[in-house]
């Protein structure tokens, strides 16, 4: 989010220096810069020990595509625990080992995506409200089920660095 206007007074703001960020929007009665600003999120490819995927069907999301499990981290709140959260709250599973798999930019709605491979042992899922479906997806046809695979889909990202952890 780029700020116009001041979060806390209103005013229109100014741009300003700020050392090497160049000119910042700035209220000069707040005397604050506000710097643009961005939703962290998590995105959390979920397998088990047959190395199947969990897919969720979201309608909110696609009637087409189904998705990993994400969520927005909220204040106070680490990546990890915000993806453990998500996990539990949206397949009713519980994280055995949780991998960092790096951060990815999701330009269509400017959120910085922290990735994750949780790994849980296979049991039925308790599915949030928020979640119409879920299933377990043999490996390799994980891809056909997900959104296409183009710059800004973490999805296939993960999907890659989990069969390169396999060797496949």
């Amino acid at each position: 989010m780029h700020y116009k206007y001041c979060p806390e007074c209103g005013k229109k703001l100014i741009g300003k220096l700020a050392g090497d960020d160049g000119a910042v929007p700035y209220c000069t009665d707040c005397q604050r810069y506000w710097f643009d600003s961005f939703a962290s999120c998590v995105i959390v490819m979920v397998v088990n020990e047959f190395h199947e995927i969990a897919m969720l069907h979201q309608s909110y999301i696609s009637d087409e595509h189904e998705t990993f499990v994400a969520g927005f981290i909220t204040p106070g709140e680490t990546a990890e625990q915000a993806a453990v959260r998500e996990v539990k709250e949206e397949l009713g599973l519980d994280i055995k080992r949780l991998e960092y798999a790096g951060t990815h930019w999701f330009d269509k709605r400017e959120q910085l995506m922290h990735a994750f491979i949780g790994y849980v042992s296979k049991s039925d899922f308790t599915l949030s409200p928020e979640v119409d479906g879920a299933n377990w997806i043999a490996l390799d046809e994980a891809p056909s089920r997900m959104f296409p695979d183009r710059p800004g889909n973490t999805q296939h990202i993960l999907y890659r660095q989990y069969k390169s952890k396999l060797g496949k």
